[in-house]
């Protein structure tokens, strides 16, 4: 018969027992959960850690203060008690995580086709909706390959969208570890064909499972599409087949009809695509060129500035001018560009301006808007018969002969074209600016507003007969002489246009002051 008093004068060695097998269990739902159950833990540890010390110093204690043995096993009987209260409530929530675990494998169980497979393809578990449409029992799937089960009923006809029977799939998942890696995710598709020729198909997700760095197997969670849905599937891809059918017809008429020159600069595979203008102009053998050959075909000085503007693009637009070498001699580039970024490609692309001392046919700026000097004339006349007061600005861009020879009549034209561009923006409308030879232009300004902002530009450090520009990364500077007059200088109004000629022509000489010159300030 049961002593009860026998237990409670009990050996601390069984407390110790139960407190260290309660540390065990809470360390393994630690690992079990990825959580650290921290008051469990530390609790277990100080009830372990108690009992040790009291069996330690246990006949220590019966031989000096064996009054104080009955207060130890009262300690002893508490520490039990916690123990069972812990376990209690450790063990329930191990259930209650069971139980959870069961609800979500019945759920899956009831709506998705899943399929659990070892390393050899033999289905360790397999859901009931899936071995309900195969017409099976389950016993009938287990330990036997996925792809035989499969052919119960339905013939595979192809795998991810390509042609493929049962032995092709068996070959192909044979050594399936040697293709795959931890933790990798594919989507399968299983055509399959039922004996009355109706066509459908298994769509899985696939999740690969290694055990110590080895495979050991894989987990299939999917569905089934029947006719129906593949038909309306195979239409949708039909319209985007299409669309994209349109879209490239588009790309390949703009390509073929265009007069610019563009080009397509694959960073992620190192390789640039350019259109049979560019081909022609930068004296290409192809289309398609290693971006390191035509890195190499940059000028030396150039190559710099060039890198370190990809490098550092602020946004995904860019601009950069530099010279190319065609073979012969060197030509300049202006590449206006854009950034793409799709997953993992990296492309430039854009349109190329390429101007050089040979080839060089229109500037498509503002020099070629400008009017001729037959149109200045008329224009003048025009303005002699109204009666307003206008104003007549002719000015020479002096410097740029200097500029063709140190840097090519391309930047010469460019220069040129910015200043008129500017000049015109700035002073003068209905576009009366004409260009009367190669460096002179003509200007009427018929706004008296406009006539004042000119003369405040020219009296402020005379900033506007000095454009500054930077191409091929140096600063070139644009020096210009201007004669100015107004149309009531003298009595006659048609001596406007001589006045300003005789204007320019004195403020171009060395020992004059400035480099502007208003006639009535100098007759």
């Amino acid at each position: 018969m049961f002593n009860y008093m026998d237990y409670f004068k009990q050996s601390p060695l069984v407390p110790l027992i139960f407190c260290s097998l309660l540390t065990v269990i809470i360390l393994m739902q630690c690992f079990t959960k990825h959580r650290f159950l921290k008051v469990r833990l530390i609790i277990s540890f100080l009830l372990t850690f108690l009992s040790a010390l009291i069996l330690a110093f246990n006949n220590e204690i019966k031989t000096t203060m064996d009054e104080y043995q009955e207060y130890i096993n009262f300690i002893l009987l508490g520490i039990e008690v916690i123990v069972c209260i812990l376990l209690f409530t450790t063990i329930d929530l191990s259930l209650s995580n069971e139980k959870l675990q069961r609800e979500l494998t019945k759920s899956l169980d009831e709506t998705k086709y899943y399929v659990l497979l070892d390393k050899k393809d033999k289905i360790k578990e397999i859901s009931s909706l899936l071995i309900k449409d195969l017409g099976i029992e389950a016993s009938e799937a287990i330990g036997k390959n996925f792809f035989d089960v499969i052919e119960m009923r339905y013939s595979i006809i192809g795998f991810n969208g390509e042609e493929a029977f049962k032995n092709d799939l068996k070959k192909y998942f044979n050594n399936y570890g040697k293709k795959v890696t931890k933790d990798q995710i594919n989507t399968l598709e299983l055509s399959i064909q039922d004996d009355n020729a109706v066509v459908s198909a298994l769509y899985f997700n696939e999740s690969v499972i290694f055990s110590n760095e080895k495979y050991k197997g894989r987990v299939l969670i999917g569905d089934k599409k029947n006719e129906e849905s593949l038909m309306g599937t195979e239409r949708e891809l039909a319209l985007i087949s299409s669309e994209l059918d349109i879209i490239k017809n588009r790309f390949i008429t703009i390509l073929n009809k265009t007069s610019d020159g563009i080009y397509f600069n694959n960073l992620s595979q190192k390789s640039i695509w350019f259109n049979d203008i560019l081909v022609k102009r930068l004296c290409l053998n192809g289309n398609s060129i290693n971006l390191n050959d035509f890195y190499r075909n940059i000028h030396q000085e150039d190559i710099a500035l060039y890198q370190d503007i990809m490098n550092n693009m602020k946004s995904d637009d860019y601009t950069v001018t530099y010279r190319y070498n065609t073979g012969a001699y060197y030509v300049y580039v202006k590449e206006e560009g854009h950034k793409i970024i799709s997953d993992k490609t990296i492309e430039l692309c854009g349109i190329m301006s390429v101007l050089d001392d040979y080839r060089y046919e229109k500037t498509e700026t503002s020099l070629d808007s400008v009017g001729t000097e037959s149109e200045m004339l008329a224009r003048f006349k025009a303005l002699q018969n109204s009666d307003t007061v206008f104003q007549v600005v002719h000015f020479k861009v002096a410097s740029i002969p200097d500029i063709n020879e140190k840097y090519g009549r391309a930047i010469g034209n460019m220069m040129l074209s910015k200043y008129v561009q500017i000049f015109k923006e700035k002073f003068v409308i209905d576009n009366f600016i004409f260009r009367v030879s190669g460096l002179e232009f003509v200007a009427f300004i018929t706004n008296y507003n406009k006539m004042e902002t000119l003369k405040t530009f020219l009296k402020n450090d005379e900033k506007i007969l000095h454009l500054t520009a930077e191409y091929i990364g140096q600063k070139i500077t644009a020096d210009v002489f201007m004669g100015i007059s107004y149309s009531n200088d003298t009595a006659n109004p048609k001596d406007a246009l001589s006045n300003a000629k005789d204007a320019l022509r004195i403020c171009s000489n060395p020992q004059f002051s400035s480099s502007y010159a208003y006639y009535r300030d100098i007759k």
